[in-house]
């Protein structure tokens, strides 16, 4: 008996091969897609969860109001919590530091490193934050010279081999330029899914001046602690401490703040908040991340997504399995009048459609995996596809094919197997099964859907494209940064003289801030007379800074290298004059960092067009520059190249610095592609979101085809006769789509407002954004109507060509 199930069940596959095919494929589409998207969104949602008692474990932040909210604290802060909340269990810091050069002793061939993630830790950092300790203890970082290196790092410096053996502990490492040996202690092997990638982890011996000092305006540390294990889960609890970090921030960062003339702005209170270490990747944007982090916005709307893809995929089904059961009455009726009982016919759709999800999800499965390195590119990650370690999703799988099949096969199961085989053989049944008005609900739904979405995805990319070509204030293209450690220091002139010479280096300039990098240091800037400071990013800068980047002078003028006495003048951008509250700045006396040891009283020499540092979620900051001098301070050299192919000017600058340094390999990047990973989130959406439109669009096109076929099928006799009465091809192509165009209109009259509403709160997180004006919506509604009217004029032209002697004969 089951062999005949599955003989007649294949039978009706073969017989209707287009239906069929248009089932399989609109499923295989949907449930792809959806796997994509949940393996992307695990992975998004794991980040962080590795560490041990990772739920107890929490960073502090700064925030000092809107535009001040940092994901960095005060050294001082350390001490504080250590000294006034008792229910932190353990408590570390960490800071990048600068780039520096590495090597391996005792070498035929010295093996020279440079590294570029390296961070100071406390030497309690590893209780708090373990990264997976595979070699080593938590007490890795407690002697002054150790070094924790990741596997990946250790495996670059000593091999494989040596690290699958242990034989890590207890290497050397000649650390930077005073070639200090420092001993690995130990190895950690972390996830790709953190949001604190480093490769190297060093104490903090040494850097006293950072860590040691009282300084509660000085934000460069990151602060993670875990609280006792009787704290993380008591509500009561938790407020306590956030109560505490408040009272140390009133007591202790407030006044130094208020009597040094420092804070983000005046009379905005500061305060220190915590964030779960496993809720740092996608619920915090603040300023001074290590990284750009997810959104949990992002997640949502992929989620989104996937069901949406994954119910237009069934409604196919539904749709296609309902306009079928008309076709499949005299079926039944015959089937009963031969013997056959309603439990059995009830088994037989259900089988149908079963088999047809379950051939539909290998399908998908097959695709997945077949496209997991284009996925991975798209998406910019390493995903790895491996099933067998999930038995939740096989499992979820499973229950999907069941439920899908059961769904869909549910109206032909139990609504055509009720009928009298009498009245069904009459003809009687047929009335009753032509009604399409549920069909013509899930056509508009699933139009209404990939309308949104066309909408959506065209607004997304206007704001990218609005992003590439708004003037930021500098030019980046044909820029080349290098990353200056201290390396060229006293001899930072007759670099750039011999860049200079170089036939494909048109600029040079020195600068300890550019636009898009990552190091940046805090003044607080006071005009002459007013009663408070505002603290705002301050660059070192040589007089070539404005020239090479092609920035704009509004007013005054810039350093000039003839004139000694700029060293005592200061440029600000308008950003800066706007909130100093200046009219007529050139001229005026500005005070840098009142009551310190560097104050300075400072002439304004000339006002800097805004310039964009960071991403369009921010606004434009204020901007301080004087005059460069090598610093404590690492640097950057910017040069700009002339244009055409950079290969050739890359190499010059090699060979110059090489001249230079020998012993240390040049690190270095373009500015636009710097520029270019602050929207790296927002560019890898737009392309995300442009491919699953895509196959939305392509799914409800898959159902509308597979529906007027079946249209197209059910008035085949109509169609003739209207051809012998004299019926034009155009006519009966009209007669056969005018249904669905009109549902289709009805879709976007109905997706529009949505879509406007969606693409606003989007818009909202842009401090600059795109207009959204109606030409997205007119080419979205344009669009769908002509993918639409394409599908439908296709069969439908073909249901015209046919000949009427055809679907006549039988009359």
């Amino acid at each position: 008996m089951i062999k005949k199930y599955f003989t007649l069940a294949f039978r009706h596959a073969y017989k209707q091969k287009f239906n069929t095919a248009i089932n399989v494929v609109g499923l295989s589409v949907g449930i792809a897609t959806t796997l994509f998207i949940t393996w992307y969104v695990m992975d998004e949602l794991r980040y962080d969860r590795f560490h041990q008692d990772a739920e107890r474990v929490f960073r502090v932040v700064t925030n000092g109001g809107e535009g001040y909210q940092l994901a960095t604290t005060p050294a001082p802060l350390y001490e504080a919590i250590k000294q006034d909340i008792p229910e932190v269990e353990a408590i570390a810091r960490v800071f990048s530091w600068n780039h520096s050069t590495m090597r391996l002793p005792n070498e035929g061939t010295e093996k020279v490193f440079r590294e570029t993630s390296i961070y100071i830790a406390d030497s309690t950092f590893l209780e708090v934050l373990d990264f997976n300790l595979i070699a080593g203890d938590e007490r890795a970082l407690q002697a002054p010279q150790a070094l924790v290196l990741t596997k990946a790092t250790a495996e670059r410096y000593f091999g494989t081999g040596a690290v699958e053996r242990g034989e890590v502990l207890g290497k050397e490492i000649l650390f930077g330029g005073s070639r200090t040996a420092r001993v690995v202690s130990g190895v950690v092997d972390p996830p790709s899914a953190t949001h604190l990638p480093f490769d190297m982890l060093v104490p903090p011996t040494g850097y006293g001046e950072i860590t040691d000092n009282d300084n509660w305006a000085w934000n460069v540390m990151y602060t993670y602690l875990k609280v006792q294990p009787d704290v993380a889960n008591n509500p009561a609890r938790m407020a306590g401490l956030a109560s505490k970090l408040e009272q140390i921030a009133e007591q202790y960062a407030q006044p130094f703040l208020d009597k040094n003339d420092f804070g983000p702005e005046e009379n905005v209170s500061l305060t220190y908040e915590l964030q779960a270490v496993n809720d740092i990747h996608l619920h915090s944007d603040l300023l001074r991340e290590h990284q750009a982090n997810g959104s949990i916005n992002t997640v949502y709307t992929l989620v989104i997504i996937a069901v949406l893809i994954l119910l237009l995929a069934c409604i196919n089904f539904m749709n296609l399995s309902t306009a079928q059961a008309n076709r499949r009455a005299k079926e039944v009726g015959v089937q009963k009048v031969l013997g056959s009982p309603r439990q059995q016919l009830i088994f037989q759709f259900l089988l149908e459609s079963i088999l047809t999800t379950l051939v539909a999800v290998l399908l998908a499965l097959g695709t997945v995996e077949a496209l997991r390195i284009p996925f991975n590119t798209l998406t910019g990650k390493e995903l790895t596809f491996d099933w067998w370690q999930h038995p939740t999703l096989l499992l979820a799988i499973a229950g999907g094919v069941f439920l899908v099949g059961l769904i869909a096969g549910s109206y032909p199961a139990f609504y055509l197997s009720a009928f009298r085989s009498l009245n069904v053989l009459k003809g009687q049944a047929a009335s009753s099964l032509r009604s399409g008005q549920l069909r013509n609900v899930l056509i508009v739904f699933q139009f209404a859907v990939s309308i949104s979405l066309i909408i959506t995805t065209g607004l997304v990319v206007k704001q990218l494209q609005f992003i590439q070509t708004k003037d930021i204030g500098y030019e980046r293209e044909n820029v080349l940064v290098i990353k200056n450690d201290k390396e060229i220091q006293d001899r930072w002139e007759d670099f750039k003289d011999a860049l200079l010479n170089q036939s494909r280096v048109k600029q040079v300039s020195f600068a300890t801030g550019l636009p898009s990098q990552p190091n940046r240091v805090m003044r607080d800037i006071r005009s002459e007379g007013a009663s408070g400071g505002q603290g705002m990013q301050w660059f070192l800068i040589d007089p070539d800074y404005i020239n090479t980047l092609g920035m704009e002078l509004v007013a005054g003028r810039g350093f000039q290298e003839s004139r000694a006495s700029d060293r005592d003048g200061i440029l600000l951008n308008e950003a800066a004059v706007k909130i100093l509250g200046l009219t007529d700045p050139v001229g005026k006396t500005i005070i840098k960092n009142e009551g310190a040891n560097d104050e300075e009283r400072l002439q304004v020499l000339g006002v800097i067009k805004n310039f964009h540092l960071e991403s369009f979620d921010q606004p434009v900051k204020p901007v301080a520059f004087q005059v460069f001098s090598p610093t404590f301070l690492s640097d950057y050299v910017a040069v700009r190249l002339t244009t055409g192919d950079a290969t050739e000017g890359v190499e010059q600058i090699r060979d110059v610095w090489t001249q230079f340094e020998p012993d240390n390999p040049l690190v270095y990047s373009f500015l636009d592609q710097d520029f270019d990973q602050m929207f790296r989130a927002e560019q890898r959406l737009g392309r995300v979101l442009s491919v699953f439109t895509a196959l939305a669009v392509l799914v409800a096109c898959l159902g509308l085809l597979g529906l007027i076929a079946f249209v197209a099928a059910q008035r085949t006799k109509e169609i003739g006769i209207r051809k012998v009465l004299g019926a034009s091809i155009q006519q009966i192509t009209y007669l056969l789509s005018k249904d669905f165009i009109r549902l289709v209109l009805f879709a976007f009259v109905l997706a529009a407002p949505l879509s406007y509403w969606l693409a606003e709160s989007w818009l909202e997180n842009f401090a600059y954004r795109t207009e959204i004006g109606v030409g997205i919506f007119v080419l979205a509604g344009v669009s769908a109507l002509l993918l639409a009217g394409l599908t439908v004029s296709l069969q439908s032209v073909k249901a015209a060509l046919a000949n009427p002697i055809d679907s006549l004969r039988n009359e």
